[in-house]
């Protein structure tokens, strides 16, 4: 998940060079986690209705997947075990440049 700190709903609510930085730090994101899990696609979730404010979901999933299969991974139906490290794994991915 990629959080926006300060408290704004919508990716439109971010002035231009904001919404450029959110952008890069979501892609190194999304790159990350493809890396790490092998998946070839991401799914992106925006929603913000229990916690209203800018946050951004990344599922990475496989692309031979059909819609049920990715909706049962959305909706928390469908899970996979990560290794202990996944996080730290995802995390030495990410520069810390931004």
């Amino acid at each position: 998940m990629v959080v926006w700190r300060t408290h704004v709903e919508n990716f439109s609510d971010l002035s231009e060079e904001d919404a450029l930085h959110f952008a890069r730090v979501h892609r190194a994101a999304e790159k990350a986690l493809l890396e790490v899990t092998g998946a070839e696609r991401a799914v992106l979730l925006k929603l913000g209705i229990l916690t209203p404010h800018l946050h951004l979901h990344i599922y990475p999933v496989s692309s031979s997947l059909d819609r049920a299969a990715v909706m049962a991974i959305l909706d928390a139906k469908t899970r996979e075990e990560r290794e202990a490290d996944f996080a730290e794994k995802i995390r030495t991915r990410i520069p810390v440049s931004f």
